[in-house]
């Protein structure tokens, strides 16, 4: 887009980056200065030999011959609270190889054994004492491969990258713990087959290895990493002896089998309907590998089964709820496929496998039974890096054609609910310069079968690309960071019309000119994309500046996930972090932002102020903070397709405190309110959580969320009546109770029991129903207009309002009344053995309820009689997988 000389908008882009500039060079001398100043960048080297004596038995005894071979490594230091000091226990490691596995031994001795947190947990969560070691086998400070064991002998494994973890990856390795005299042993074996790395006769790998002290919340490490760094892998330290290891063929299979039957209440007359519905499946998960670099995973007819429940929500907004990825095949390696900024996501994986999209029109006494989801017929991913630092990561998915049945009287038909469809993702990176520059790229591309014109709203097909750049200087002190999307969507004219009417964009707002809204076009495309620079390590001052855009036709939702569209951002930071224990403070964190929102219209919209602040104390309580102002904004998406209308300004409040969590009991509470200005709206929201570790094997922790608000200017859904261009918004006032228990029992770290259950109640009621007044007011006062009494009456009997303006050429309009009572349910069961590395057996009991009103009821007690006397809907599962390899 490009600006006039003498926009508005332009001169407050030049003023608030001058303000900007002025205040980094304010503090540019010492933010250089302690970019310098790094202390010892020489990582440690641990030097490892192969064994020459028998395997050890991994039982968390040390006392096989071969742990007689190789030197034992301590000398942690502490991360937190006290970088550098002195741990408070010392902790020893010794690693080993042979041709197939590595072999790790940490001795974590404590002189206050009996203070050693040994709670249990199911696999993957951070739970009491921990102990640990990364391998970044390709040494590219890029990815890391952990394995971790809790002083009670659960597993932890995850990837790590310099922007986080992620513990859906599940090796298969073994591990176990035990006890000696003045300290607790972790005894690990981790095969090659598990880990990725270059065909070099010599290796070296990037290595870290950790040890949590719940106790004191003290983490300790073999090679001490700057907590002010731009990245955790930068500063690993080395592993070398790793000579001449195997080109692993990694085949492994993991073949399935499910049972279950699903219950509800059967309905009368209806044969999709008689209360049961029994299934059995099978299905199969596998990976091989190319070279030692690649592995192929691949997936026939994935489960569904074992995840837990999506959250309840009643969904009141324009725009898309996102939920996260839980299945297996997608979860494990899907940090390769990361691209994206804000709300922008080439990869929605959720996408794949969704819930068939077309509902048919039936009559009275017609019936019908669609699938939950689509069935994947296969899916299939090459990941991996070269030995010249570049990633590549390509994924194939085919969905099957589904179809709805269709039960009458005199006859039983079919109609296809979703196409059969290609889905394909395409990444990769080059790593430059020893990771101080890495440019990549993706593209995605989905393809639907449309045989049949009733299908035709969905598009034809949908490719996505764009590029990724970052670059680091100064010793990784700053970043130059950009990133740019394309998508460009084909369809009829029916599909391209309704994304123009999405709520991303809105191309029918009678006020936006600068849209072309064309109900012939067959094509859609847009870009989007992100530009910042900032300093995010070396000194305890951090600023950015930076700015996005995404074009009004930017579509990303066939295979990637976005909100929004038709949007300019501009913004600055700057913040304070304090790492070190000083005052009452254990660590502290205090930033501030200003960002400042456009349309492609040339429309300023709003900006906002933003302070954030995360202080953690001596005692191990943590308090977050919130605060956020948002000037008077011109909201485009209010009236979902009508005018932009100028809408009061807000400020909100966020605040949660959290309890010593090492403590058997602690709890959280939190408050967060928003408000209008002039009070148009107001929100509260009250918060509290407890964690109680009632044994080391059993632990509760029940949640409670009560909010309540007030919207004089929400908007409600009246088809024909906005159709006219008169809008309707409605005084809302809405009460929603959320309540979630979660209860974890292991019986053994390999055998865990976990449910999940969560009522959930909101209701709402609307009054003083508003017609649009004057679209163009700039007093939010003055654009809508309360009906009075004589142009709005209801029928109890009918639950309906009519709506009768006399200067409404039209005449009157009957609105159902949009009033509710929203009530779900629901709950999982989960027992989980792992009988053998990799394999594993579920029994599963999902249960869930739901029921609605269009009368409002703001009783607690009402609702909760009402939801659980509603029946229920029970699914109940048995899940058999066996891990083999070749």
């Amino acid at each position: 887009m490009m600006l006039q000389s003498d926009s508005p908008v332009k001169h407050a882009l030049r003023f608030r980056l001058i303000t900007f500039l002025l205040v980094a060079a304010c503090f540019f001398p010492r933010i250089v200065l302690a970019g310098e100043n790094t202390g010892n960048n020489e990582p440690r080297v641990y030097n490892t030999v192969r064994i020459t004596k028998e395997k050890p038995k991994i039982d968390g005894v040390l006392n096989d011959a071969c742990w007689l071979e190789g030197e034992w490594s301590g000398h942690y230091r502490q991360w937190m609270p006290a970088e550098g000091a002195e741990p408070s226990q010392q902790t020893k490691i010794k690693i080993l190889y042979d041709n197939e596995n590595i072999y790790v031994a940490i001795r974590c001795y404590d002189n206050e054994p009996d203070k050693t947190d040994r709670q249990m947990a199911r696999r993957d969560e951070f739970s009491g004492d921990i102990v640990g070691i990364n391998f970044d086998s390709y040494h590219d400070h890029r990815t890391g491969f952990e394995f971790n064991l809790t002083a009670a002998g659960s597993k932890i494994d995850l990837i790590l990258t310099n922007e986080g973890w992620d513990v859906n990856w599940n090796p298969v390795w073994d591990g176990k713990v035990g006890q000696e005299d003045s300290a607790w042993v972790a005894e690990m074996q981790i095969p090659f087959s598990q880990l990725r790395y270059d065909n070099q006769p010599v290796q070296v790998w990037g290595m870290h290895s950790w040890r949590w002290l719940n106790r004191n919340k003290e983490e300790d490490q073999w090679n001490l990493m700057p907590r002010d760094n731009a990245g955790p892998l930068f500063h690993f330290g080395e592993i070398h002896g790793l000579e001449n290891l195997p080109r692993v063929s990694r085949v492994e299979f993991l073949p399935y089998g499910v049972g279950k039957i699903k219950t509800y209440e059967a309905e009368k007359d209806n044969p999709f309907a008689d209360g049961s519905d029994p299934s059995l499946n099978v299905g199969l998960d596998g990976k091989f590998g190319v070279g030692s670099n690649f592995t192929v995973d691949y997936t026939i007819n994935p489960d569904f089964g074992q995840v837990e429940a999506d959250p309840s929500e009643l969904n009141l907004t324009a725009f898309e709820t996102y939920y996260d990825e839980k299945r297996p095949f997608f979860i494990e390696g899907r940090n390769i496929f990361n691209f994206g900024f804000d709300d922008f996501q080439l990869l929605y994986s959720r996408r794949i496998g969704h819930t068939p999209s077309y509902d048919p029109e039936v009559s009275d006494g017609e019936y019908t039974r669609k699938p939950d989801n689509t069935s994947i017929l296969g899916a299939m991913k090459l990941t991996g890096k070269t030995g010249k630092g570049l990633s590549i990561g390509i994924m194939e998915s085919l969905t099957s054609r589904e179809y709805t049945e269709i039960s009458t009287a005199g006859d039983d038909y079919r109609v296809v609910s979703e196409p059969l469809t290609n889905y394909f993702a395409g990444r990769i990176q080059q790593d430059i310069n020893k990771s101080n520059t890495t440019i990549g790229g993706m593209i995605t591309s989905t393809y639907r079968n449309l045989d049949k014109d009733y299908l035709k709203f969905l598009n034809q097909s949908a490719l996505t690309g764009g590029i990724d750049f970052r670059h680091y200087l100064q010793n990784k002190t700053y970043y130059i960071d950009f990133k740019a999307i394309g998508s460009q969507i084909t369809g009829s004219t029916r599909a391209i019309t309704e994304l123009q009417k999405q709520s991303s964009r809105y191309y029918q707002r009678p006020d936006a000119s600068y849209l072309d809204y064309d109900t012939t076009a067959t094509s859609l495309s847009g870009t989007a994309g992100t530009l910042e620079f900032r300093k995010a390590a070396n000194g305890k001052w951090r600023f950015g500046i930076g700015a996005h855009w995404s074009s009004p036709g930017i579509e990303l939702n066939d295979m990637g996930f976005q909100t929004n569209a038709d949007h300019i951002i501009q913004g600055q930071t700057i913040g304070y972090v304090e790492s070190k224990p000083h005052g009452i403070f254990r660590s502290y964190n205090i930033e501030f932002s200003e960002i400042n929102h456009w349309n492609f219209g040339k429309e300023f919209l709003f900006s906002e102020f933003e302070l954030e602040a995360d202080l953690v104390f001596k005692n191990k309580w943590e308090l977050y903070s919130n605060i956020d102002l948002n000037t008077n904004p011109l909201d485009t998406r209010l009236l979902r397709g009508g005018p932009g209308v100028h809408s009061y300004g807000e400020t909100s409040q966020d605040y949660f405190l959290f309890t010593d969590g090492s403590k058997k009991l602690s709890f959280g509470l939190g408050y967060e309110n928003e408000l209008k200005f002039k009070k148009a709206a107001v929100e509260h929201e009250w918060h509290t959580e407890l964690n109680w570790k009632v044994t080391n094997s059993l632990q509760l922790s029940p949640e409670f969320t009560f909010s309540k608000s007030r919207d004089e200017f929400h908007y409600v859904s009246a088809g024909d009546y906005n159709d006219r261009g008169r809008y309707l918004v409605g005084n809302l006032d809405r009460k929603t109770y959320e309540m979630t228990l979660r209860v974890s029992y292991a019986i053994t770290p390999e055998l865990t029991i976990q449910y999940y259950g969560s009522p959930y109640l909101t209701m709402g009621n609307y009054t003083e129903f508003k017609t649009l007044a004057d679209a163009s007011a700039t007093d939010p006062g003055k654009v809508f207009r309360t009906f009075d009494n004589s142009e709005i009456t209801y029928d109890p009997d009918a639950r309906e309002y009519t709506l009768n303006v006399a200067s409404d050429p039209e005449g009157p309009y009957t609105l159902a009344n949009p009033d509710f009572n929203f009530r779900q349910f629901r709950s999982n069961f989960v027992a989980r053995w792992e009988y053998r590395p990799g394999s594993s057996l579920y029994l599963v009991w999902t249960h869930s309820r739901t029921s609605s009103e269009d009368v409002t009821n703001h009783s607690f007690d009402y609702n909760m009689e009402n939801l659980f006397s509603e029946q229920a809907e029970n699914i109940f599962l048995i899940k058999f997988s066996y891990w083999f390899s070749l």
